[in-house]
């Protein structure tokens, strides 16, 4: 079995173009990103890939119709509203999708009952992969393959999520900073994309973890150090008080800042892909990045940015 014919639901996002790219250079698929009908944005490699047009309202019978032809649709669109992410398996099954790639992708795993416990969108991310087996159950000809990266390494420093701020050169580190993470470049997230579609068969029905490298919050400190040549402050966090206090924001009202204070330490502390069965680097051929070289490129594309 091959998986040629690839659609991208969501291509552009920060990680969706990313993602585009890598599907496009990759050279052998047949690649085409989903818009909906009012959206008046427009794909990067308009004159290398296809429009598929779907409704706004993501209905079933819709998202059915645009979606046949396709090998492999790829869901990269925010979790927002669950029931988008659940009629767009249910429309890749009924449609002849032979994989489907949900968003499962960032910071931590869904099957982390830390995670399911402290915020909605990792029950819907659960409820997602859970769907995904059951359609997978009723329907051979469908499989789906899940792929969890930790952090975005590049994203999350730019943005401020992992908490090394390049500008005032701080850090913020957990408990003693013994914990090791895994964390993925954006374009590691499409090298294991793309790995993972020319393998139909040993990723059939999985969940894979990769990473860039796996490394602790002080063994990062030292390498921005490195790459800045400047002394950063280090300040200590107590993890569980952080999270307490964030999960009593988030109870009180629900705010985007007060998840990812829980989604920076989940995915600092519980994280590190390389104890999970699934690991998959080996069976995907990659190997980890330099870390340096990494941290290097995040700066270097930091001062790009001011």
């Amino acid at each position: 079995m091959s998986l040629n014919k690839v659609c991208l639901v969501g291509g552009n996002g920060n990680l969706g173009t990313v993602l585009l790219n890598g599907l496009v250079n990759a050279g052998d698929f047949t690649v085409s990103v989903a818009k909906r009908a009012s959206s008046k944005s427009s794909p990067a490699h308009a004159d290398s890939i296809t429009q598929i047009t779907i409704p706004d309202d993501m209905s079933l019978d819709g998202l059915t119709a645009a979606l046949r032809g396709q090998d492999a649709v790829i869901a990269c669109f925010p979790l927002v509203d669950v029931s988008q992410h659940l009629r767009l398996a249910e429309a890749a099954s009924r449609a002849g999708v032979k994989r489907f790639v949900p968003a499962d992708f960032g910071s931590c795993d869904a099957a982390s009952p830390n995670a399911r416990r402290l915020l909605k969108l990792y029950r819907d991310k659960d409820l997602v992969r859970r769907r995904c087996e059951e359609l997978a159950a009723e329907n051979p000809g469908f499989a789906w393959t899940a792929l969890v990266c930790g952090h975005f390494f590049d994203y999350g420093v730019h943005d401020g999520l992992l908490h090394f701020d390049l500008e005032r050169r701080t850090a913020d580190i957990l408990d003693d900073g013994s914990a090791r993470a895994s964390a993925s470049t954006l374009r590691r997230v499409a090298e294991g994309t793309v790995a993972a579609l020319r393998r139909p068969e040993p990723t059939r029905n999985r969940t894979l973890y990769i990473q860039s490298f796996c490394r602790s919050q002080p063994e990062v400190l030292a390498a921005l150090e490195r790459a800045t040549g400047a002394t950063w402050t280090r300040r200590t966090v107590d993890s569980r008080a952080y999270v307490a206090e964030a999960a009593r924001k988030l109870e009180a009202e629900w705010t985007k800042p007060a998840m990812e204070e829980i989604v920076f330490v989940l995915g600092a502390l519980e994280a590190d892909w390389t104890k999970e069965e699934g690991f998959a680097m080996e069976l995907l051929g990659l190997e980890d990045e330099d870390l340096d070289q990494v941290v290097a490129e995040v700066v270097a594309g930091m001062g790009k940015q001011h």
